[in-house]
């Protein structure tokens, strides 16, 4: 295949010269009318903020321009179908389990998935099976999930219709994807891998195999999320006889809207084109600049880079301060104008990219040593608390749409059931489903978070504290 092509792009630009008069949606017209501040940054892209007509080709029954795309893509990555999303990875997830699963079926999920995940588990009304992991206390980052229990739930759930791990992890711990893929072929269920963290991996010799190249049947990659494609942006990709490609399809039509971006699907476009003809050598500079930092940070004796000794992603660096929680660092940070993906009670997420330039990894590296030679904040901080969620019962999702609820204060939740997913956020992996049984180091371990500076979806605040709903 051609990939210097960009069939999508072309027919935009091809439309955009052509046109003469515009009397379809959207209604600003290609920028005709719009706010006039607004407009001073909008107007390049608005002329190709556009809709199905002409040769644009239409994303849910694509003949043309999105086809060929899609197929360019799919040669690009591994796959023998790929469909562009415009919902994020949450999208490609929720029509994976939803194309898999009927009410009431039972699915192994990895319990450090993401939240959407559990989502489609929901929706789909299936029983979760869950994967427990644990925390390596050393560097507070989660260990990958265990093939021989994975495979021990397979022999004790024989009736399960999947299997679904994230790899990355939002730190950048790779699963063992192989052995896993074959661990679930041997029961002929499908692998599906929320790989939103990792649509890189397997553009340069030193980064991690894809999932898609490490056997998965179904991989959901954020390409805005390291790759240059704008936010939102996503691919869904399929490698399997066990999958229901149609099925999948189905759902997506449901599940995305009916006027998709332009925008976004030709920055999916794009930026298949740039990794496909780029992207190794743009690596190759990426990691070395990366390689350089690390180094460098290695000589600020209050700084320390926490992982495990094994398969990581280079281009994710989770920071420890002697002196800072994660977030009062980040605060410091953001106050000299920088801005890191993340911050918990302990560290601070650094995400590279190919977009990633040298003066901003000096600035930062400087910007740490000033902090470590300011003898005026030095000071040790309270050692973070690491917890790992409990292995349990889990609720059937089914019962749990039916099952009345109640609004109580989180310190009255002891021993009920949460009828929510309570998602410390980011990185959004939810410390205690829906459905789980709440215990006293979860309401201690939450209220921590949350003093700490911490956010938590699912807590509400009410008459001066939180609550949360539970099932009686």
């Amino acid at each position: 295949m051609d990939h210097n092509r960009v069939p999508l792009w072309e027919a935009l630009k091809k439309h955009k010269s052509f046109t003469k008069a515009n009397f379809h949606v959207p209604g600003h017209k290609a920028g005709q009318a719009y706010d006039q501040d607004g407009y001073r940054d909008f107007s390049s892209i608005l002329p190709f903020d556009l809709t199905e007509v002409g040769d644009l080709d239409d994303l849910h029954a694509p003949v043309g321009a999105i086809k060929e795309a899609q197929e360019l893509a799919a040669d690009a990555f591994g796959a023998v179908h790929t469909r562009f999303l415009v919902g994020g990875t949450t999208a490609g997830i929720l029509a994976s389990i939803l194309s898999i699963c009927q009410p009431n079926d039972k699915i192994i999920v990895a319990r450090h998935c993401h939240q959407s995940v559990f989502h489609g588990c929901f929706l789909a009304g299936a029983t979760v099976i869950p994967i427990p992991y644990t925390i390596d206390p050393a560097s507070g980052l989660e260990l990958p999930a265990s093939s021989k229990v994975t495979e021990q739930l397979l022999k004790e759930h024989p009736e399960a219709k999947a299997v679904i791990l994230t790899s990355p992890t939002y730190f950048g711990v790779v699963q063992q994807v192989r052995t896993l893929s074959e661990i679930a072929h041997r029961y002929q269920v499908p692998l599906i891998i929320d790989e939103a963290h990792g649509a890189h991996f397997g553009f340069h010799p030193n980064l991690p195999t894809s999932a898609m190249c490490s056997g998965a049947d179904i991989s959901i990659q954020s390409s805005h999320k390291m790759l240059p494609a704008m936010t939102m942006s996503s691919m869904l990709h399929i490698n399997s006889r066990l999958v229901d490609t149609g099925q999948v399809d189905l759902y997506l039509k449901m599940i995305q809207s009916s006027s998709p971006s332009y925008p976004l699907m030709a920055s999916l476009d794009l930026a298949r084109r740039y990794m496909r003809t780029k992207g190794e050598k743009q690596l190759s500079l990426t990691l070395e600049r990366v390689r350089s930092f690390r180094e460098k940070l290695e000589k600020i004796p209050s700084i320390q880079e926490l992982k495990i000794s094994i398969n990581m992603d280079p281009l994710k660096l989770s920071i420890e301060s002697e002196y800072y929680t994660g977030y009062e660092l980040a605060e410091i940070l953001e106050g000299k104008g920088i801005y890191t993906e993340l911050a918990d009670e302990q560290k601070i997420l650094v995400v590279f990219s190919v977009g990633t330039k040298q003066v901003e990894l000096d600035y930062l590296h400087q910007t740490l040593t000033d902090l470590h030679m300011d003898k005026q904040v030095a000071k040790s901080k309270t050692k973070p608390m690491l917890l790992a969620p409990r292995e349990g019962e889990i609720l059937p999702y089914a019962e749990c749409r039916t099952r009345e609820r109640c609004f109580i204060p989180v310190k009255q939740a002891f021993g009920k059931r949460s009828a929510t997913h309570l998602v410390p956020y980011p990185p959004g992996i939810p410390l205690l489903l829906m459905g789980e049984r709440i215990h006293q180091e979860v309401i201690d371990y939450l209220l921590f978070l949350l003093a700490s500076g911490g956010k938590v979806r699912g807590l509400i605040e009410h008459q001066g504290e939180y609550w949360l709903y539970a099932y009686h």
